[in-house]
Protein backbone atom coordinates (compact mmCIF):
# COMPACT_ATOMS: atom_id res chain seq x y z
CA UNK A 1 0.00 0.00 0.00
CA UNK A 2 1.14 3.17 -0.96
CA UNK A 3 2.53 5.54 2.34
CA UNK A 4 1.31 9.18 1.65
CA UNK A 5 2.76 12.40 2.70
CA UNK A 6 1.50 15.66 3.55
CA UNK A 7 1.88 18.71 1.55
CA UNK A 8 1.11 22.23 3.52
CA UNK A 9 -1.27 24.64 1.57
CA UNK A 10 -2.62 27.58 1.83
CA UNK A 11 -5.62 26.04 3.51
CA UNK A 12 -5.71 22.44 4.37
CA UNK A 13 -3.36 19.75 4.04
CA UNK A 14 -2.73 17.58 1.20
CA UNK A 15 -1.88 14.04 1.18
CA UNK A 16 -0.24 12.57 -1.71
CA UNK A 17 1.16 9.31 -2.27
CA UNK A 18 3.64 9.51 -4.96
CA UNK A 19 3.38 6.42 -6.93
CA UNK A 20 -0.15 7.29 -7.51
CA UNK A 21 1.04 11.17 -8.80
CA UNK A 22 1.31 12.55 -11.64
CA UNK A 23 2.66 16.01 -12.92
CA UNK A 24 0.73 18.17 -15.24
CA UNK A 25 2.32 20.45 -17.66
CA UNK A 26 -0.54 22.61 -19.38
CA UNK A 27 -0.07 24.51 -22.85
CA UNK A 28 3.93 25.20 -22.34
CA UNK A 29 3.80 26.12 -26.01
CA UNK A 30 5.56 28.91 -28.32
CA UNK A 31 2.36 30.40 -29.46
CA UNK A 32 2.21 31.41 -25.90
CA UNK A 33 5.31 31.54 -24.40
CA UNK A 34 7.89 32.78 -26.99
CA UNK A 35 8.82 36.21 -27.83
CA UNK A 36 8.12 35.40 -31.68
CA UNK A 37 4.53 33.66 -30.64
CA UNK A 38 1.11 34.58 -31.35
CA UNK A 39 0.18 36.10 -28.31
CA UNK A 40 3.70 38.43 -28.06
CA UNK A 41 4.27 39.06 -32.08
CA UNK A 42 0.70 39.69 -32.82
CA UNK A 43 -1.71 40.18 -30.03
CA UNK A 44 1.32 42.32 -28.30
CA UNK A 45 0.93 40.72 -25.33
CA UNK A 46 3.04 41.04 -22.35
CA UNK A 47 4.72 37.14 -22.10
CA UNK A 48 6.58 38.19 -19.31
CA UNK A 49 4.98 36.54 -16.33
CA UNK A 50 4.34 33.45 -18.37
CA UNK A 51 8.27 33.60 -19.29
CA UNK A 52 8.64 34.20 -15.24
CA UNK A 53 7.36 30.14 -14.11
CA UNK A 54 9.63 28.63 -16.56
CA UNK A 55 12.32 28.05 -14.33
CA UNK A 56 10.02 26.92 -11.69
CA UNK A 57 8.42 24.36 -14.08
CA UNK A 58 11.72 23.04 -15.07
CA UNK A 59 13.09 22.24 -11.41
CA UNK A 60 9.35 20.31 -10.65
CA UNK A 61 9.84 18.33 -13.66
CA UNK A 62 13.35 17.36 -12.81
CA UNK A 63 11.97 16.74 -9.58
CA UNK A 64 9.13 14.74 -10.85
CA UNK A 65 11.37 12.38 -13.01
CA UNK A 66 13.40 11.65 -9.70
CA UNK A 67 10.93 10.36 -8.00
CA UNK A 68 9.11 8.40 -10.53
CA UNK A 69 6.29 10.58 -11.03
CA UNK A 70 4.80 10.67 -14.50
CA UNK A 71 4.71 13.57 -16.20
CA UNK A 72 2.09 14.44 -18.81
CA UNK A 73 2.57 17.68 -21.41
CA UNK A 74 -0.59 19.05 -23.06
CA UNK A 75 -0.69 21.33 -26.17
CA UNK A 76 -3.93 23.31 -26.68
CA UNK A 77 -4.35 22.74 -31.01
CA UNK A 78 -6.06 21.83 -33.14
CA UNK A 79 -6.11 20.18 -36.90
CA UNK A 80 -4.95 22.24 -39.76
CA UNK A 81 -8.67 22.33 -41.33
CA UNK A 82 -10.37 23.32 -37.53
CA UNK A 83 -12.65 20.73 -38.14
CA UNK A 84 -12.05 19.46 -34.13
CA UNK A 85 -12.67 23.08 -33.38
CA UNK A 86 -16.14 23.92 -31.58
CA UNK A 87 -18.19 26.56 -32.89
CA UNK A 88 -18.64 27.95 -30.04
CA UNK A 89 -15.14 28.37 -29.29
CA UNK A 90 -13.83 29.48 -33.20
CA UNK A 91 -16.48 32.53 -32.02
CA UNK A 92 -14.83 32.87 -28.62
CA UNK A 93 -11.68 33.12 -30.22
CA UNK A 94 -12.58 35.45 -33.03
CA UNK A 95 -14.57 37.89 -30.66
CA UNK A 96 -11.43 38.09 -28.33
CA UNK A 97 -9.75 39.19 -31.57
CA UNK A 98 -7.26 36.21 -32.10
CA UNK A 99 -9.26 33.62 -34.26
CA UNK A 100 -7.93 30.18 -34.13
CA UNK A 101 -6.10 29.53 -37.48
CA UNK A 102 -4.94 32.72 -37.80
CA UNK A 103 -1.27 33.41 -39.26
CA UNK A 104 2.13 34.56 -36.76
CA UNK A 105 5.24 34.57 -36.64
CA UNK A 106 5.79 30.98 -35.95
CA UNK A 107 2.87 29.36 -38.06
CA UNK A 108 -0.87 29.66 -38.23
CA UNK A 109 -2.38 29.90 -34.17
CA UNK A 110 -2.71 26.66 -32.44
CA UNK A 111 -2.30 24.64 -35.40
CA UNK A 112 -0.67 21.20 -35.41
CA UNK A 113 2.20 20.85 -36.91
CA UNK A 114 2.84 24.58 -36.84
CA UNK A 115 6.27 25.61 -34.66
CA UNK A 116 3.75 27.94 -32.95
CA UNK A 117 1.82 25.05 -31.40
CA UNK A 118 5.46 23.21 -30.33
CA UNK A 119 6.22 22.88 -26.74
CA UNK A 120 8.94 25.64 -25.81
CA UNK A 121 12.74 24.36 -26.61
CA UNK A 122 13.08 24.72 -22.30
CA UNK A 123 10.76 21.70 -21.45
CA UNK A 124 11.58 18.63 -24.32
CA UNK A 125 9.41 15.93 -23.08
CA UNK A 126 11.58 12.35 -22.64
CA UNK A 127 10.62 9.40 -24.73
CA UNK A 128 8.92 7.64 -21.85
CA UNK A 129 6.42 10.98 -20.80
CA UNK A 130 3.15 11.35 -22.29
CA UNK A 131 2.33 14.37 -24.58
CA UNK A 132 -1.45 15.38 -25.90
CA UNK A 133 -2.90 17.50 -27.99
CA UNK A 134 -6.07 19.08 -26.63
CA UNK A 135 -9.04 20.69 -28.74
CA UNK A 136 -10.92 22.48 -25.88
CA UNK A 137 -9.96 23.78 -22.25
CA UNK A 138 -10.00 21.05 -20.43
CA UNK A 139 -7.48 18.45 -20.93
CA UNK A 140 -10.11 15.95 -20.50
CA UNK A 141 -12.17 16.96 -23.03
CA UNK A 142 -11.69 14.86 -26.65
CA UNK A 143 -8.09 13.45 -24.89
CA UNK A 144 -6.76 10.17 -23.91
CA UNK A 145 -6.12 11.88 -20.61
CA UNK A 146 -8.26 10.00 -18.20
CA UNK A 147 -7.61 6.65 -20.13
CA UNK A 148 -3.91 7.26 -19.34
CA UNK A 149 -4.12 8.28 -15.78
CA UNK A 150 -6.33 5.40 -15.19
CA UNK A 151 -4.34 2.78 -16.40
CA UNK A 152 -1.16 4.20 -14.46
CA UNK A 153 -3.40 3.78 -11.05
CA UNK A 154 -3.39 7.76 -10.75
CA UNK A 155 -5.19 9.53 -8.49
CA UNK A 156 -3.18 12.49 -7.49
CA UNK A 157 -2.76 15.57 -9.94
CA UNK A 158 0.06 18.28 -9.96
CA UNK A 159 -1.12 21.33 -11.84
CA UNK A 160 1.51 23.42 -13.80
CA UNK A 161 1.13 25.93 -16.55
CA UNK A 162 -0.83 28.23 -18.29
CA UNK A 163 -2.84 30.24 -18.40
CA UNK A 164 -3.98 29.60 -15.33
CA UNK A 165 -7.61 31.10 -15.81
CA UNK A 166 -8.02 29.30 -18.53
CA UNK A 167 -6.52 25.98 -19.90
CA UNK A 168 -5.53 25.09 -15.98
CA UNK A 169 -8.18 26.00 -14.03
CA UNK A 170 -10.54 24.09 -16.57
CA UNK A 171 -8.22 21.10 -16.40
CA UNK A 172 -8.34 21.52 -12.56
CA UNK A 173 -12.23 21.91 -12.43
CA UNK A 174 -12.54 18.65 -14.47
CA UNK A 175 -10.19 16.94 -12.73
CA UNK A 176 -12.26 16.96 -9.67
CA UNK A 177 -15.35 16.18 -11.18
CA UNK A 178 -13.69 13.05 -12.53
CA UNK A 179 -12.59 12.20 -9.14
CA UNK A 180 -9.17 13.18 -9.13
CA UNK A 181 -7.31 15.07 -6.13
CA UNK A 182 -5.68 18.20 -7.86
CA UNK A 183 -2.78 20.60 -5.98
CA UNK A 184 -2.35 23.48 -8.40
CA UNK A 185 1.72 24.99 -8.04
CA UNK A 186 0.69 28.48 -7.89
CA UNK A 187 4.08 30.14 -8.73
CA UNK A 188 3.81 27.46 -11.61
CA UNK A 189 0.94 28.76 -13.10
CA UNK A 190 0.66 32.39 -15.15
CA UNK A 191 -1.75 34.32 -16.59
CA UNK A 192 -1.37 37.05 -18.88
CA UNK A 193 -2.40 39.42 -15.88
CA UNK A 194 -1.56 39.22 -12.37
CA UNK A 195 -5.36 40.04 -11.85
CA UNK A 196 -6.77 37.00 -13.89
CA UNK A 197 -3.58 34.64 -12.41
CA UNK A 198 -4.87 35.54 -9.00
CA UNK A 199 -8.86 35.33 -10.10
CA UNK A 200 -8.64 32.17 -10.77
CA UNK A 201 -6.34 31.15 -7.10
CA UNK A 202 -9.22 32.89 -5.59
CA UNK A 203 -12.01 30.55 -7.15
CA UNK A 204 -9.87 27.61 -6.51
CA UNK A 205 -9.19 29.42 -2.21
CA UNK A 206 -13.12 29.97 -2.30
CA UNK A 207 -15.99 28.52 -0.14
CA UNK A 208 -12.67 27.10 2.84
CA UNK A 209 -11.34 24.66 0.75
CA UNK A 210 -14.57 23.48 -0.72
CA UNK A 211 -13.07 23.57 -4.71
CA UNK A 212 -9.49 22.78 -3.99
CA UNK A 213 -6.07 23.15 -2.98
CA UNK A 214 -3.28 25.50 -3.81
CA UNK A 215 0.21 25.63 -2.68
CA UNK A 216 3.91 26.64 -4.13
CA UNK A 217 6.44 24.50 -5.58
CA UNK A 218 8.80 24.91 -2.71
CA UNK A 219 6.35 22.53 -0.58
CA UNK A 220 6.46 20.46 -3.21
CA UNK A 221 9.94 20.12 -4.06
CA UNK A 222 10.90 19.72 -0.31
CA UNK A 223 9.32 15.92 -0.43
Amino acid sequence: MSSSMLIQTHQHPFAIALDRTALLVIDLQNDFCHPDGFCSSVMGADIAPLRNIIPRVQAVIDWARQHGVLVIYTRESHKPDLSDAAPSKKLRYENAGYPLGAPGKLGRFLIQGERGCALIDELQPLETEVQLDKPAHSAFVSTALEAVLRQHNITHLLFTGVTTECCVLGSYRHASDLGFYGLLLEDCCAALSLQEHQAAIDVLLGENGAIGWVTSSDRVLAL
